[in-house]
């Protein structure tokens, strides 16, 4: 039962992938017009650099159109389905990690976010009467699905300086779903192959804000531009678009729809799971939630430990992992029969802001870029 439940929370190769790779915007529709005080590109960046620590609340509405098919997590037919059914059966079953990865990155959800500061986080995504919480109060960190009925706790290690280690609320899928973890990512990765420019002042959830947009400077990424909306006062990321080349609407639309910077209620970061649930409690190196940006140790050539590679920066980064490394339910997935199609190196994963490559030799290959430039980089090594 262990295994299944940390499952849950584990999504397959293209989950980290995915979330990581389409973490830069697009173009943002003001709600509402203002009037700022001019600044510089340089200095609405240094003003959402200084966000940090805070205490706010607000509800965050995420918006996928990334061609994701919806996939079953069991053998067998939905409950009220006959046996033998084309719903039951159209994909296979699929690692449930995966799964849950998709849904989240498809359609739009609703999420409550809170924080008082850097290690008091709470994130509830709703899904009709179902509801998934992350709770970070210090180094505890709870998850909870109520669908499922199960709960996991994991007690995050101490630093030297005595504090807790580790963001909590994104090392879980739904943790990148705000904001500002993908602004975080986009403005991470910011070198001379990004073009960044102030924009139209704008207002979201009813505060005023500065408008970043990035465009990258290379023709070998599927990003078109990134916008982001910076408050004016705090600094805060407010909301972040992404829009695919060729595309007019955003692929990815995260926005607060509102947002309160007074401290949340102490009692909101305490979680104690509800009668009946079952409960897994692991360790925090049982890897359970793996961090996307992969923060461990790293050989030479930038390469992490343990073998993985990921080779340029930025916009037309990609990803190896090497056939060791890849699940095994991932490749034989009948999922692939259905959604992949055929390359000179192998089947290919595909939506408007990520390519993956399952090469023939068994490595997976991934990044925000064409399929052309995945076969490059799966030839040359």
């Amino acid at each position: 039962m262990a295994s299944q439940q940390r499952n849950k929370w584990i999504p397959a190769v293209a989950a980290p992938v995915i979330v990581g790779v389409i973490a830069f915007g697009g173009g943002l529709t003001a709600n509402a017009q203002t009037d700022l005080p001019d600044r510089s590109a340089e200095e609405v960046l240094a003003l959402a650099a200084g966000h940090h620590d805070t205490s706010f609340s607000g509800t965050v509405e995420a918006s996928f159109a990334l061609g994701l098919p919806p996939l079953p997590t069991r053998q067998g037919p939905e409950r009220g389905e006959p046996e033998g059914s084309s719903a039951a059966g159209a994909t296979g079953a699929v690692p449930e990690g995966l799964a849950e990865a998709f849904s989240l990155l498809s359609g739009t959800h609703e999420a409550r976010v809170f924080a008082d500061g850097a290690d008091r986080l709470r994130m509830q995504v709703f899904d009709g009467t179902d509801e998934r919480n992350v709770v970070r109060n210090g180094q505890e960190v709870w998850a909870y699905d109520s669908a499922e009925g199960r709960a996991t706790q994991v007690i995050l290690p101490q630093g030297p300086d005595g504090a807790s280690t580790g963001h909590g609320m994104a090392r879980a899928p739904e943790g990148d779903m705000t904001p500002e973890r993908l602004a975080e990512k986009a403005l991470a990765g910011l070198d001379p192959t990004t073009e960044v420019t102030v924009g139209e002042d704008t207002r979201v959830a009813g505060r005023d804000a500065y408008t970043l947009r990035l465009d990258p400077r290379t023709p070998d990424t599927l990003v078109e531009d990134v916008t982001l909306a910076v408050d004016a006062a705090t600094g805060a990321p407010l909301s972040v678009r992404v829009r695919a080349v060729g595309q007019e609407d955003p692929a990815i639309s995260v926005e607060y729809t509102s947002y309160s910077t007074e401290t949340p209620d102490a009692g909101l970061f305490e979680f104690t799971p509800p009668a009946g649930a079952e409960v897994e409690r692991v360790r925090p190196d049982g890897g359970m939630w793996p961090d996307a940006h992969r923060s461990g140790p790293r050989g030479a050539g930038g390469h992490p430990a343990g073998g993985d590679a990921v080779l340029g920066s930025g916009w037309d980064a990609v990803a190896v992992i090497p056939a060791e490394k890849v699940p095994a339910g991932l490749t034989d997935s009948p999922l692939l029969d259905q959604y992949a199609i055929d390359s000179a190196a192998g089947r290919v994963l595909s939506t408007p802001l990520a390519t993956v490559l399952l090469a023939d030799d068994g490595r997976v290959l991934a990044g925000p870029v064409p399929l052309e430039r995945l076969l490059d980089v799966a030839s040359s090594r």
